[in-house]
């Protein structure tokens, strides 16, 4: 007994002194913490656990400031446009089945002298060199082909296919030849005397990628099948100019939902948008008038002057307006060689 009553009192009194020791430590920490640390070195070194409102937005500048128009329809004017002709022309006008263009372009010209490079050497063939297409497709195309054979020095791609009048009977159920703003291509081996099927693999995977720096999209890709009503043709490519080739490839629209998608802007709010050598641009839709011409608002300047705008008809329902803020800033040709992949 004398034993067990030793233990019990040294437990005792090890838990009062044990007790005593902490109430020392905690009362020595409260003073050391009143009394040398200030106020808001706490709530520095909180910082990282509460956050108490969130860090102000004008301490440092955004590190990117999207491009936004903004004021178009405070001043503008009217240019008037002949619906029965305007609707069916420009780079954006939709043709198929159910809308064909009987008209003859006006800028029609020759595929020759765009086969070859500014040294005189030949980058590309065709079928035939009486081939005709607009003359601003074919300017594009030619920049396109020279920068292919810069990367990958072939002059393996041939014209296939440009213009087809509207009257003429056609192998594909494809009617974009119509605007001459169209090109299918081919493949020609000179010295194995073989033209296989232009298939954008291997080294031709480039036109892909780069197409849209040239204005261009593959029209008919196989995941839009159910949007365009056309089966893919890897070979047919369209001129739809810039910055639009731009907007749908990085948005994966084809031009069926790329027109969609523009109608849901006006003068009053317009679709932003900044190309990548930073050319800015304002888009807008504009409804066709049940009259017989539409007044189509042309935005003007700071100094009254009017803005450069493209105008496209849609073949259908109305016109889509380009609005050409600026010039690309600070881009050279070796800048958008260099970008290419």
């Amino acid at each position: 007994m004398a034993d067990s009553s030793f233990y019990r009192r040294l437990r005792y009194k090890n838990v009062a002194l044990t007790m005593a020791a902490l109430l020392l430590t905690v009362l020595a920490i409260g003073r050391a913490c009143s009394d040398e640390v200030p106020p808001q070195k706490q709530t520095e070194n909180n910082s990282s656990v509460v956050t108490a409102e969130p860090a102000s937005t004008e301490s440092e500048p955004s590190a990117f400031a999207p491009f936004e128009a903004k004021g178009l329809a405070e001043n503008f004017s009217y240019f008037n446009v002949r619906n029965a002709e305007a609707l069916g022309e420009g780079d954006l006008v939709l043709l198929n089945s159910a809308f064909r263009n009987d008209s003859t372009p006006g800028d029609l010209d020759s595929i020759y002298k765009y086969l070859f490079d500014k040294s005189g050497e030949q980058i590309a063939w065709a079928t035939t060199t009486t081939l005709q297409g607009s003359k601003r497709m074919l300017t594009a195309l030619n920049e396109m082909l020279c920068a292919f054979y810069e990367k990958t020095n072939l002059s393996t791609v041939m014209i296939n296919e440009i213009y087809t009048p509207a009257k003429e009977e056609r192998s594909k159920p494809c009617f974009e030849h119509d605007s001459a703003l169209a090109v299918d291509l081919q493949l020609c081996f000179q010295e194995e005397k073989t033209y296989p099927a232009f298939t954008g693999d291997g080294d031709y995977a480039w036109f892909g990628r780069n197409s849209y720096r040239y204005g261009f999209i593959l029209r008919y890709p196989p995941e839009k099948e159910e949007a365009t009503g056309v089966e893919a043709m890897p070979d047919h490519y369209r001129y739809v100019g810039k910055p639009h080739a731009e907007i749908m490839t990085y948005n994966d629209l084809c031009l069926e939902e790329y027109i969609d998608f523009i109608k849901q802007y006006t003068l009053a709010e317009p679709f932003s948008f900044e190309s990548e050598d930073g050319s800015r641009y304002a888009l807008f839709y504009v409804e066709k008038s049940e009259e017989k011409s539409t007044n189509i608002p042309i935005p003007r300047d700071e100094n009254n002057a009017e803005r450069i705008c493209d105008i496209s008809g849609d073949g259908r329902n109305g016109y889509i307006v380009t609005v050409h803020f600026d010039e690309a800033a600070g881009t050279d040709e070796d800048d958008a060689a260099s970008a290419e992949e």
